[in-house]
Parts: C-alpha cells; sequence; structure tokens
C-alpha cells in the first residue's frame, strides 16, 4: 500500500512539474515580414530568406534589424500593430508575434504631359516595369506629343518606356469628336487596349459592329492596337445623358463596363431604367457590340450610380456605387439620409445575389472595388459619423471597407484630417496589404507628411486587417490628386493623375491649367 502511494505521488509531482514547465517553456509562433517585400532582414545574427517563421519560447529575446533598401524610408518595426521606431530591436516574446519592417516609398521619378489647355490622369496599365500605358483627358493643340485633336478635349492614350531613369514616350494620335470627351478608365485586351468615358460629340464615325450616337451625353468606347492605332470606337446610350465609370476585361477576353443612365431608349431599352439617374453594367464583346440581355439597369426613382465593376473568380461581378433611392432595386434596403453607399454581387447573368448601403446621415460614395485574397475591399469617401463609420475626423474622410466572400462587412475604418480627404483606387500589394491613393487637403490626423499647398496626391498603406502602415503626400502649391494606382513586379507602386502645380515635387513647369502627372514610387 505504502509503495503504491509513493508511486502514486511521484507521478503527480511529474504532471505538476511537465505542467509548470509548459507554462514556463511554453513556445509561441513568430513571423517576421516587411513591407514592401524585401528578400532578406537580419534575425538573430543570420540573413532569413522573407517572410520567415519559426517558434520561440516565452521570454525569449529575438533580436532584429532593417537593412537599408534603396528607394525607400525606413518607418520602423509593427510589433503586433504597435509601432517601434529603431532600426535595430529586442523583441521579447509573449505571445503568438508578428514582426513587421515598414518601409515607404520615396519618391524616385515623376513626369507631367500636356499642352496650353488641361490634361486629366485617369488610365492606367502596367505591363511591367518598364512598359506603361496611361489614358488622359487633353483639351491640348500644341503638344508634339498630342497627334490630330479633334475639337475641345480627346481621349489620348500614350505608351511610356522606361529607359535610362527615363520614360521614352512616342507621339499618339488623339479619339474623338468636335465636343468634348473625357476619359475615365484603361484597360488592357488581347491584342490591344480599351479606353472608355463619355461624349458630347455628335460626329464621331463608330467603326466595327459599334453603335451610332444617340443624343445627350454618350458613353464612349474605343480599342486600339497594340501599336496605338484604331482598332474601333464605339457609343453607348439613349436619349438621356450617359457615362461610361470603369472597364476591365472578362474571362474570355470580354469587357464589364458600368456607368451612369438618364436614358430608357437605344441601348437601355428593356434594360430596367427606374428614372432619373440609374446605375448600370453591360457585357460588351471585343468587337464592340454589347451582348444581348446582358445591358442592365439598377436602381430606384431618385438618384443612383455605378462607378466600377470587375469579374469575380467564380464568374460573377462585384460593383459599387452610390444610392439616394428606397425603391426599385433597394426597397428591401434600409437606409439613411443623402448619398449611401452601395454594393452588389451580381451572378454571371447580371441577376443580384446580394446587395448592401452603408453610410450615416451625410454622403457616402465607394469609387472602386476590387476582389482580393479572401473577399472585397471597397474605396471611397464619406462625411458622415456613426452609423457604419467608425470616426469622422474632418469633412470628407477616405473610407476603406472589407467584406467577406459573401459580402458581411468585416471591418470599415475612416483615414484622414480635418480637412477633405478621398480615396479613388486600390490594389492588394504582394504582402498581402493595400496601396489607396486619392487626395487629400488635410495637413494633421493621419496626414502626418506636409501639405504642399491646397490638394494633394495621398498615398497610403494598410495592412490586411486595415492598420495604417505608412502614408505619404506629394505635390505643389496648387490642386494635385490621383486617379489609378498599381504595383510592378519590382514592388514599385506606379500612380497617375492631374496636377495644377508647377512646384515642390512637380519638377518642371506644366503647359497649362493642368497636365496628367505620373509617379514612380521605390526603387
Amino acid at each position: 500500500m505504502h509503495r503504491r502511494l509513493s508511486s502514486l505521488l511521484l507521478i503527480l509531482c511529474l504532471v505538476l512539474v511537465i505542467a509548470l514547465s509548459g507554462c514556463v517553456f511554453r513556445r509561441y509562433s513568430v513571423v517576421v515580414s516587411c513591407t514592401p517585400l524585401i528578400e532578406k532582414i537580419e534575425v538573430g545574427n543570420r540573413e532569413r530568406e522573407l517572410p520567415y517563421s519559426f517558434s520561440a519560447r516565452k521570454g525569449q529575446n529575438i533580436v532584429v534589424k532593417a537593412p537599408l533598401v534603396p528607394g525607400y524610408d525606413f518607418e520602423g518595426w509593427l510589433i503586433n500593430n504597435e509601432l517601434r521606431q529603431t532600426a535595430e530591436i529586442a523583441v521579447e516574446i509573449e505571445e503568438n508575434t508578428t514582426i513587421k519592417a515598414i518601409y515607404s516609398p520615396r519618391l524616385v521619378h515623376e513626369i507631367t504631359y500636356g499642352g496650353s489647355g488641361f490634361e486629366n490622369g485617369t488610365g492606367l496599365v502596367v505591363e511591367n516595369s518598364n512598359e506603361i500605358l496611361i489614358g488622359i483627358t487633353s483639351s491640348s493643340t500644341d503638344s508634339s506629343l498630342i497627334l490630330e485633336n479633334k475639337g475641345k478635349s480627346d481621349f489620348w492614350i500614350p505608351f511610356l518606356q522606361y529607359e535610362s531613369n527615363n520614360y521614352v514616350v512616342e507621339p499618339q494620335l488623339c479619339y474623338g469628336g468636335s465636343d468634348e470627351e473625357s476619359l475615365m478608365d484603361t484597360v488592357r485586351i488581347a491584342g490591344g487596349y480599351v479606353s472608355a468615358g463619355w461624349s458630347d460629340s455628335s460626329d464621331i464615325a463608330y467603326s466595327g459592329s459599334g453603335y451610332p450616337y444617340h443624343g445627350g451625353t454618350d458613353g464612349y468606347v474605343i480599342m486600339m492596337h497594340n501599336d496605338g492605332s484604331l482598332r474601333w470606337q464605339t457609343y453607348i446610350g439613349g436619349s438621356g445623358d450617359d457615362e461610361i465609370r470603369s472597364v476591365n476585361t472578362t474571362i474570355g477576353e470580354k469587357l464589364i463596363i458600368t456607368g451612369i443612365t438618364g436614358s430608357s431608349d437605344s441601348n437601355f431599352a428593356n434594360s430596367g431604367y427606374h428614372g432619373s439617374k440609374d446605375g448600370w453594367v453591360a457585357l460588351m464583346s471585343s468587337s464592340g457590340t454589347l451582348i444581348t440581355d446582358l445591358i442592365k439597369v439598377f436602381g430606384g426613382s431618385a438618384e443612383d450610380g455605378l462607378l466600377y465593376a470587375m469579374q469575380t473568380k467564380e464568374g460573377g461581378y462585384i460593383v459599387c456605387g452610390y444610392s439616394t433611392s428606397s425603391d426599385g432595386d433597394l426597397n428591401s434596403l434600409s437606409r439613411s439620409t443623402g448619398e449611401d453607399l452601395w454594393v452588389l454581387k451580381l451572378d454571371s447573368q447580371l441577376e443580384i445575389e446580394w446587395q448592401d448601403l452603408f453610410g450615416g446621415q451625410n454622403d457616402e460614395r465607394a469609387n472602386v472595388i476590387k476582389e482580393v485574397n479572401d473577399g472585397y475591399i471597397a474605396v471611397g469617401f464619406t462625411e458622415s459619423a456613426g452609423g457604419d463609420i467608425n470616426e469622422n475626423k474632418g469633412g470628407k474622410d477616405l473610407w476603406v471597407l472589407k467584406f467577406s466572400s459573401d459580402g458581411d462587412l468585416e471591418w470599415s475604418k475612416t483615414y484622414g484630417g480635418s480637412e477633405d480627404d478621398e480615396g479613388f483606387d486600390v490594389v492588394q500589394t504582394a504582402d498581402g496589404g493595400f496601396a489607396i491613393c486619392g487626395y487629400t487637403d488635410s495637413s494633421d490626423g493621419d496626414i502626418l507628411h506636409e501639405n504642399r499647398g491646397m490638394s494633394d496626391v495621398w498615398v497610403i498603406k494598410l495592412g490586411y486587417d486595415g492598420y495604417l502602415e505608412w502614408e505619404a503626400t506629394f505635390g505643389g502649391s496648387e490642386n494635385d490628386f490621383a486617379r489609378r494606382i498599381n504595383e510592378t513586379e519590382k514592388r514599385e507602386l506606379i500612380v497617375i493623375g492631374t496636377t495644377s502645380s508647377s512646384d515642390r515635387d512637380i519638377k518642371r513647369p506644366i503647359q497649362g491649367p493642368s497636365d496628367a502627372w505620373l509617379l514612380r514610387l521605390g526603387r
């Protein structure tokens, strides 16, 4: 009996020792990464390829050292979303830990394009680090690069090649008619490029299997061959005013187009027009023909608009914009006053799978929505406080919403200062986070860098959870803003926008009221 008690006591002591040792020597997971992604970082006394994952004991110190990276400034180490700003640190492990080196890119190259008229940069196709296509609305007649202005403002889509630390540009024809054209988006397609926007001209010779002018403002789409020559051009519209806001490619090299319409006839006959202004989505072949039964209008009796659409991995479409309606397609949704941010998921036949409105008592819009690794991310602005908005910092705030694949809102965050701030485009970066471009009028709040005067180009980088990793302002003493952003294979960020400045970050005086402005960040 005594021996049994002794054995039992020994077993209990062993169990207690093992349990205590588990508390003392418990191991946690540690992940070391970097934004933008670089190949190696010193962890301990060895260089490690990133991202680097390992386990560490409770209380163990992990020493990490950030290298110098050409074209970038080191901002600090982000330890479980707490920033420490020294290049070499020791991290004591008390839980599962993420250690991330944060680098912000410098403006390593910028160039303006334009003549004595105005130019607005709104389209961007990044083929690779050295080959870029930009889409510009141009009204100039005196630039050697802008050939054959057709009258007032036209589409101008130059191809740029980066050689010897500079962009080489070949002169490029403009496209349009005798009145105003406004380019909104540009996309790559097999055999060339497509640009889309709208036109007030009635004298554009539509080509291929396209459509004639219908009246008022019409949507306008063109396709160019790889050499910049015209393949086809067409109007889309009715007797009211119609606009195209975005164009993207789909599986099978079709085009998904979205915009705003005030028409119920011509191309929009039997498409479901509700009244006032509606949003619309259409599928178009690569030859410029609308696909039968795949042009549909969404909205209610008040004003609504759809500003961006893209095909999703399963073959449907994610679409965003704004709405002021409480009836029609939105009769089952609860809404606030003013414009609400509007997100729709459509199936392959453009039928609504789910939709929702987000906002507060003032105006909200989503300018863009993109499919990301496990859902969708929308970017725009909010003027409200409360409701779906976690915080209003003053005026318009740049607003970002992350959704699951099923449309559940996972997080919603605002960024900005006491003046107006807005986001127009987003790209998921190689490290899994998000780079966003737009503008800021602020010099406080989240804007830690200098406001150079009036509106500045504003670029922000978020972690996957929406944590603001870095932000940067670019511009001069006048108004500057960005419309499109993309990341190259070398982890540079390319930004296209518009500047009215001739000082500070803009090294070459602009030629007219505004020039298109291309920025290269990093490397």
